[in-house]
C-alpha cells in the first residue's frame, strides 16, 4: 500500500513538471484563440454579460502581456490552458485591484491542478503590479467556475441579477 502512494505521488510530481506556465507571446495568440473556441461557445455563453472575442482578447494582450499566460506541455509545445488577467485603478481611489477576466484549460487537463498554477501564477504578477485585491466574476449556473474560484480563495462578496432578453423572438 505505502509503495502504490509513493508511486501516484511521483506521477503526480511528473504531471507537475512536464507544463510550464510562461507569459503569452504574439505566436500563442492563434492557439489561445482555438482553445477558446472549444470553451466559450455560444451555447455556453448564451446568457452572458460579457463576450468572448477577438477583440477583447488582442485588447487585453496589448493592455498588460504580463497578465495573459499560457500553460504548456515541456515536451510537445502544446498549450494547454491559459489566464487573462487586467489592474483596474479606481480613480480618487488608492486600491488597486486585480482583476480575473478569463480561464481555460484542454477538457483532457482539467482537475489536474492547471488552472490553479495558472492563476497563482497570475495572482503573483497581481501582487507585483500593485494589487491590493483579486476580482473575478462567475456567472451563478456555471458550478464548476464558482467551485474552481472558491478553491483559489475567493469568497462571493456581492451578488448581482442580470436579466436578458431575447430579441429575435
Amino acid at each position: 500500500m505505502t509503495e502504490k502512494v509513493k508511486h501516484t505521488s511521483k506521477k503526480a510530481r511528473k504531471r507537475k513538471t512536464d507544463l510550464e506556465i510562461r507569459q503569452m507571446t504574439l505566436e500563442d495568440l492563434p492557439e489561445v484563440w482555438h482553445l477558446s473556441e472549444k470553451i466559450f461557445t455560444p451555447y455556453n455563453l448564451q446568457f452572458t454579460y460579457r463576450t468572448w472575442n477577438i477583440n477583447e482578447l488582442l485588447s487585453l494582450f496589448q493592455e498588460d502581456p504580463e497578465l495573459c499566460l499560457v500553460a504548456e506541455e515541456t515536451k510537445t509545445k502544446e498549450i494547454v490552458g491559459f489566464v487573462i488577467g487586467t489592474i483596474l485603478k479606481r480613480p480618487f481611489s488608492p486600491w488597486t485591484y486585480g482583476y480575473f477576466v478569463w480561464a481555460g484549460v484542454k477538457k483532457m487537463r482539467r482537475r489536474r491542478g492547471v488552472g490553479k498554477r495558472l492563476y497563482r501564477e497570475l495572482e503573483k504578477r497581481f501582487r507585483d503590479k500593485g494589487a491590493r485585491i483579486a476580482i473575478v466574476d462567475v456567472e451563478s449556473n456555471n458550478q464548476a467556475g464558482i467551485r474552481f474560484i472558491e478553491k483559489l480563495g475567493f469568497k462571493q462578496c456581492q451578488t448581482y441579477t442580470w436579466y436578458s432578453k431575447n430579441l429575435e423572438q
